[in-house]
């Protein structure tokens, strides 16, 4: 085996967790040593950060996952935020495999799957008036970028500090939404591209006010996150998101909620929770059911630059995605959004609730910075003096905290990744809510951050 490079350099563990985490997860780490030979970090693609180490997942059902060498966790990352039913859910998949007996991929029009999740969406997210299927966020984002420069004939994008909106050149470029990663210009990202990014201050509707009407002649769109994933689960305000929809309107620019991960936090997205309109909206994961689809709507004079009988017959923007509104990842966004029923997501906010109180209550209690941040059924954990509300706050708190903590949980046997982010689907019960906060004390404790 070749020696082990740190992930994190600079990260100290808790030895007695470590050793723990070790020795439970030793066919992950050996595995995970011969797939770097092929496949730089080890697996195909997702998130990966895990102290010491990632372990390798072989299976799931329900709330519950299985890695290599047999341990079970309940699974709190739930699939990259995306298995909203739980893993191995029977509708989805009684309706990928029926496809499958249709057909796999067709690649050209077809009839009726798209049009029938398109429906669907359209009918929770009136703001949605036309839709097109592509297969990734970052696929989408930039396609919202390209409507948006042609119908304002601007070329900046603006976008919060710390935000997360994908892996191109201009998603990535600007303040990191991961702390340990020290570059607003990412290896492989050009000056030229990087002069395109405005960043304003999420939350803070004043001095986003500010750069936006500097900027504005050049601002081609504002993109927000409802909720900053990457950046530790942090909710908007509904007055900063109210105020920039205002802005946008007054400086003419276009206006994109990303609900990539927000899209399950509520009937009809964060949109609807928060009680906006976008003029574009992007979503992913969710939404495919656990296969890879991504759709980008909005208003009908946007979107009507992709068609070509708007325009003479030649659409001022061609998108073509070969993957895009695959028929089988259709059907399983079909069988997925037919499933959330505005019971499901009342139910799955109080559970969030009960989540988030449960953190809180317990570093009251301990007389530590610990606190929860988040929405719905997305959550962050935070050790921090000051509450987490923006990039700033959350750059305060002390990650190798959080890490230790996690690492701790992870040896109780439940799933997350060392950032912290807890999430939850409709599989959970309250029962297993409760018990996740007992074994936080119990990790607590182990990590020596409580008596």
């Amino acid at each position: 085996m070749t020696k082990e490079e740190p992930l994190a350099p600079g990260v100290s563990l808790h030895p007695g967790e470590e050793q723990r985490y070790r020795e439970r997860t030793q066919r992950s780490r050996e595995l995970l040593e011969t797939a770097r030979g092929l496949i730089p970090t080890g697996h195909a693609g997702g998130m990966w950060y895990q102290l010491p180490y990632p372990v390798l997942l072989e299976r799931g059902k329900g709330t519950q996952v299985w890695d290599v060498d047999g341990n079970e966790y309940v699974d709190m990352r739930i699939g990259d935020w995306v298995m909203i039913h739980g893993h191995s859910d029977p509708h989805v998949g009684e309706a990928i495999v029926n496809q499958l007996d249709r057909a796999g991929q067709f690649g050209c029009p077809e009839w009726d799957l798209a049009y029938r999740l398109g429906s669907l969406i359209h009918e929770r997210m009136p703001s949605v008036e036309k839709i097109r299927f592509q297969v990734s966020g970052t696929e989408t984002n930039l396609l919202a970028l390209r409507l948006a420069r042609a119908y304002t004939g601007r070329t900046k994008l603006a976008k919060a500090r710390g935000s997360y909106h994908g892996i191109a050149d201009i998603l990535i470029a600007g303040t990191p939404s991961i702390r340990y990663v020290e570059t607003t210009l990412p290896a492989g990202v050009t000056e030229g591209v990087a002069q395109d990014v405005v960043e304003y201050p999420f939350n803070d509707l004043a001095g986003t006010e500010e750069v936006l009407t500097r900027e504005a002649d050049n601002i081609a769109a504002v993109i927000v996150e409802p909720v900053m994933g990457a950046a530790g689960m942090i909710p908007a305000t509904h007055e900063f998101i109210h105020g920039l929809r205002g802005l946008t309107e007054r400086l003419g620019i276009v206006f994109i909620f990303d609900e990539v991960v927000t899209f399950p936090m509520a009937y009809g997205g964060a949109q609807a929770y928060f009680g906006v309109k976008p003029d574009l909206t992007t979503m992913s994961k969710a939404i495919g059911g656990g296969l890879p689809a991504a759709a980008l709507g909005g208003s009908a004079e946007i979107m009507d630059l992709l068609e070509p009988t708007k325009h003479g017959g030649r659409a001022p923007i061609t998108a073509a995605s070969t993957f895009g509104g695959n028929v089988t990842a259709m059907a399983a966004g079909i069988a997925c959004v037919e499933q959330l029923t505005p019971d499901v997501h009342e139910y799955v906010t109080k559970l969030g609730d009960r989540l988030r109180a449960g953190i809180d209550e317990i570093g009251r209690r301990n007389g530590i910075p610990l606190h929860a941040t988040g929405a719905g059924h997305l959550s962050g954990l935070h050790w921090a003096e000051e509450r987490v509300v923006d990039y700033t706050t959350r750059t305060q708190g002390d990650d190798e905290k959080i890490t230790n903590i996690v690492m701790a949980l992870m040896n109780e046997g439940w799933f997350t990744f060392s950032f912290g982010y807890l999430l939850i689907n409709r599989a959970f019960s309250e029962q297993q809510v409760d018990d996740f906060h007992a074994a936080l004390e119990r990790a607590l404790r182990a990590v020596d951050l409580v008596d």
